[in-house]
């Protein structure tokens, strides 16, 4: 198992999630995803808690304007993707490192790409602040 930090900026797969709606259940599917992030006080690179973006075709879903960052054909094929792809900056995630195949890197976003790299944590950050002011503007609110 590698260093986590080697890991930030990485492309693996990891199991996700997502509710089917003609089963009407919660089920689990691989996926890529971005990492971003890891668990500093992890006792053991062999179970750590990464903290990921999720990249996704989308499908049926309109894409964020702000949040969901197209990936260019250029850059996925460079990165490893073969689907028209989004990287969703609003959906954060934690993830265990054994739910994921970190030792099979799909692609390095930000050895290839630094510059997308940091626009996409800058992105993430700002959408981290907004919503943690909305939340402490309410909360402030109930106590008064």
């Amino acid at each position: 198992m590698s260093d986590p930090k080697t890991n930030v900026g990485k492309i693996f797969k990891s199991l996700e999630k997502y509710f089917d709606p003609g089963a009407g259940k919660i089920k689990v599917k691989s996926r890529p995803v971005l990492v971003i992030g890891y668990e500093k006080n992890a006792t053991s690179y062999f179970n750590i808690d990464y903290e990921t973006l999720p990249i996704s075709s989308l499908g049926n879903i309109d894409p964020d304007p702000e949040f969901d960052i197209l990936i260019s054909q250029e850059t996925q094929s460079k990165l490893g993707l073969t689907k028209t792809s989004y990287i969703r900056t609003h959906k954060t995630s934690w993830n265990n490192c054994k739910n994921m195949a970190i030792d099979n890197e799909i692609g390095d976003l930000k050895g290839e790409f630094p510059g997308l790299f940091e626009e996409l944590l800058k992105l993430n950050e700002k959408w981290v602040s907004e919503r943690n002011s909305i939340n402490l503007i309410k909360t402030q609110e109930s106590v008064s």
